[in-house]
Parts: structure tokens; C-alpha cells; sequence
């Protein structure tokens, strides 16, 4: 392997939400997006409507509450937004050895230790992302090679608060303009949903949360694959997950942008969650192919 693909395994394998002495905004390299996230971490305090098994950011407890600061969180992105623009991120330790193109913006993402939904200032924050993309894409070109005028909004979100008033409300701000929700499913059936994402919320309201927002925004569905403690999905799991999915591309086929599917790459917060081998993962995208009319890709 060169510097490079080294470089690049790092940077995917290592989502920090730290990033100099900010609180709310860090970079990743992220796969998924093609390239740099700029994220923004509502839940610095990891408050959370999921504690899934998976759980890359460790225990909800023993934290002490955060206020969002909105003008600090705009001031991050200000900040960090013209350090990029300077040229100067792409020379940056840690992601200097990075390919070129894998550094170019692609999105402002509400992702973090938890839930961004859930923290009351969510549509202010919404607010704020969408006046920035606008800033942007009137001082450079969609084509510009820098990315600062076509970078996206995108929400990640476990959709346990999609049906909220507010919340959709916000989702107009962030959308308006070539956004995206990426919204998870990990689960068939409620037993399985349990064990992976341990809520409250019930499963059919994650459903019909996913089945109405689909209707008016654009949303790609990302579903973790993994063993917990010895158990991999059963084939009729995976088969219910499909229908899942049947039933919500029904609601707005020109909607559904695509489906992720994806394993464990980093630390969990409990033991035994381990990766499944990518046959796996690649046979449940043929079935899914097979059934539905969607892009599935494979992480």
C-alpha cells in the first residue's frame, strides 16, 4: 500500500469529533460521503434517543449537560470554512498524506455523540447551515473545484424524532437546497431492533416516521450489518428489513436515494459486536437490487 491508501484507511477509521479547541465542529474523511464532513456534534454530552450496541461514542451517563451556543456553533464553521478555504486544511497533520480529491468538501453534516434531533435549538442550527450553504454557493461557482459551491446540507439521524412538529419545521431550512436525510435502519423486527438500537421509541414509529418524511425530502437509509454477541441477522430477518424498505420506497420512490449498507470498523461501546465478512453485506444488497430499484452500496 502507498502513504496514501495508509493515510486514507486512518482518516476512515478515525471519526473523532475533537478537532482543535472547538466544541460543536470537526472535519472526517468519510467514506460514505466521498470526502470531507464537516460535522457539526449537537450531543457533546451524548444524549441520545438510541444506545445501539454498536455505538462508536461509549455510555450516555457520567456526563455533564452541554447548552448549545448557536453562535458558537456558527462561529466553528466560520472559522473552519476559511481555514479551508485558505488552502490550508488540505496541508493539515493528520490529513496532509490524504489524496487530493478525498479532501474536497462535500457536505455539512448534523452528526455527533448522539441524537442532533433531539436538542431544542435543532432548527436554529438548521437556519444557520442553510445561510452559510447560500453564502457559498453565491461567492463560488457549483463547479468549483474547491467544493464550497456545491457542498450539501445532510442530516444523519436514527428517525426517532422525524415526526415531530419542530423538527419538520427545520427539516425545510436544511433541505431547501439539494439536502438529504441519511436515516438509520438497522432492524427487520422489533426483537432485533432491540438488541441493536435499545430504545424506547417503538419500532413502527421509526417506520412510519421513515414512511411520511420520504414523501417531501430525499433520504438514504443506512443500516448496519453486525454480529451481537454471536448472532448474525437471520435470513428472515434480513427478509423483513427488506419489506421494511419495500414499504417506505413505495411511500416516494423519486425520494429514495439510496440504501448503505455497512459493518463495524471501529470500537463499540459494548463487547462482542463484531464486523460481518462483506459476502454478507454484498448478498443482502443482491436481494435488495432484486427487489427494489435503488442504488445499494457496500461499506
Amino acid at each position: 500500500m502507498t502513504d496514501q491508501d495508509l493515510a486514507l484507511i486512518a482518516a476512515w477509521s478515525d471519526h473523532s469529533r475533537l478537532w482543535k479547541d472547538n466544541t460543536w465542529v470537526y472535519p472526517v474523511i468519510s467514506r460514505r460521503a466521498g470526502g470531507l464532513s464537516l460535522g457539526i456534534n449537537l450531543n457533546p454530552d451524548h444524549k441520545c434517543s438510541f444506545s445501539c450496541a454498536y455505538c462508536q461514542s461509549g455510555p450516555q451517563d457520567g456526563h455533564e449537560s452541554v447548552a448549545i451556543d448557536v453562535d458558537g456553533v456558527e462561529r466553528e464553521l466560520r472559522q473552519f470554512l476559511a481555514f479551508y478555504e485558505s488552502g490550508e486544511f488540505a496541508k493539515c497533520e493528520f490529513f496532509g498524506n490524504v489524496p487530493e480529491d478525498k479532501k474536497i468538501i462535500k457536505d455539512i453534516c448534523l452528526s455527533g455523540d448522539g441524537e442532533s434531533t433531539i436538542v431544542k435549538e435543532f432548527p436554529e442550527i438548521c437556519k444557520v447551515m442553510a445561510k452559510l450553504q447560500k453564502e457559498f454557493r453565491t461567492k463560488y461557482s457549483f463547479n468549483d473545484p474547491s467544493g464550497l459551491g456545491s457542498f450539501k446540507l445532510r442530516l444523519i439521524t436514527n428517525a426517532s424524532r422525524l415526526g415531530n412538529d419542530k423538527v419538520e419545521d427545520a427539516l425545510k431550512f436544511l433541505l431547501e437546497t439539494d439536502g438529504e436525510i441519511w436515516a438509520k435502519l438497522d432492524a427487520g423486527t422489533e426483537p432485533w431492533y432491540k438488541r441493536m438500537n435499545r430504545s424506547a421509541v417503538k419500532f413502527d414509529t421509526i417506520l412510519s416516521n421513515l414512511e411520511k418524511v420520504i414523501q417531501f425530502y430525499p433520504i438514504c437509509i443506512q443500516t448496519m450489518q453486525c454480529s451481537l454477541q454471536g448472532d448474525a441477522p437471520t435470513t428472515d430477518e434480513v427478509e423483513q428489513y427488506i419489506q421494511n424498505l419495500e414499504r417506505i420506497y413505495r411511500a416516494a420512490p423519486q425520494n429514495f436515494v439510496e440504501v448503505q449498507l455497512y459493518t463495524v470498523i471501529r470500537q463499540t461501546m459494548i463487547p462482542d459486536v463484531l464486523p460481518l465478512p462483506k459476502e454478507f453485506l454484498e448478498d443482502t444488497a443482491k436481494k435488495i437490487k432484486a427487489r427494489i430499484p435503488v442504488q445499494v452500496r457496500t461499506f
